[in-house]
């Protein structure tokens, strides 16, 4: 009797399984594409939310001038939103349209949303016209802003009120104050020791409030990406940091109320506790102005 075997089933051939695994994979990157692009979209309003769950409802009330360039599209002024919530101040954005360089509207601006503090973000060059400096040597430049955030610092001033300027403020916060910057770009060495992803050391002044803060001299890893950097020292300013190369990494006041500024991003290091502290120093400053 001759055995009868079931017909096994048809089995993809080498092209079949190459087709059914590619379009497994498109699927894949469709649907990953759509998480990323759903979180890029959602991020901000996320943080919106997030804030005012985590804050304080008598948290100081800091202006803030945000990041212009294209990497706000890659939320880095949520960086600030989240690192300062963490310590406990609430940062209230203003923009150049909002007031222009008017000092009155400056003014009336910040005694409506009873502002406690300012706070200088990273962006474009400063303009080098300023400071004296050559115009072709600079890079998103945007004068509205430079503008504005001068009259801005000259009105927060005027109130005695506390200002910390991160990287480009802490470039416009020298020029507010008669001083001039150099361009870290006409030496190959400065410059890729000062824009990198791994950062560089520094080393903080002796008796500067800046080491006070921190409480140490020196600083393994400070994120920084900067071009420019303070050269000629402006009006009741000290030098509280330098890094590589003897380029000036942080700048303070030498006296009155609290004026501090750093070139590197310590709202990216909220895990790094010096960092945070600086951050929450400024906060506590604020909040004494209330």
């Amino acid at each position: 009797m001759t055995e009868v075997k079931d017909n096994p089933e048809p089995q993809d051939g080498p092209g079949e399984m190459k087709v059914s695994i590619g379009r497994r994979w498109s699927r894949r990157a469709a649907i990953g594409s759509g998480v990323v692009l759903a979180g890029y979209l959602v991020f901000p309003l996320g943080v919106r939310v997030w804030k005012r769950f985590w804050l304080h409802s008598d948290a100081p009330r800091i202006a803030f001038s945000p990041n212009d360039t294209w990497l706000e599209n890659l939320h880095v002024n949520e960086a600030y939103q989240v690192s300062f919530t963490l310590a406990q101040g609430e940062l209230v954005e203003i923009q150049p349209p909002d007031t222009g360089a008017n000092r009155s509207r400056i003014a009336a601006w910040l005694g409506n949303n009873r502002i406690d503090g300012v706070l200088l973000a990273g962006g474009g060059d400063v303009g080098p016209r300023l400071y004296g400096g050559d115009p072709k040597k600079a890079a998103d430049v945007n004068r509205a802003r430079d503008d504005f955030e001068l009259a801005l610092i000259e009105e927060a001033s005027s109130h005695n009120l506390p200002i910390l300027g991160i990287c480009r403020g802490c470039q416009l916060l020298n020029v507010a104050r008669g001083g001039t910057l150099r361009d870290l770009r006409s030496s190959p060495d400065l410059k890729a020791k000062h824009f990198n992803t791994s950062g560089h050391k520094a080393d903080l002044a002796k008796g500067s409030r800046l080491a006070a803060i921190m409480d140490t001299r020196h600083l393994d890893k400070a994120q920084s990406y900067h071009y420019q950097a303070v050269d000629q020292l402006g009006d009741g300013l000290r030098v509280s940091a330098t890094g590589p190369g003897g380029v000036v990494e942080a700048i303070e006041g030498s006296s009155g109320a609290w004026v501090m500024a750093v070139q590197w991003h310590p709202e990216l290091s909220v895990s790094d506790a010096r960092q945070n502290a600086l951050l929450k120093a400024f906060v506590e400053a604020a909040a004494k102005e209330r």
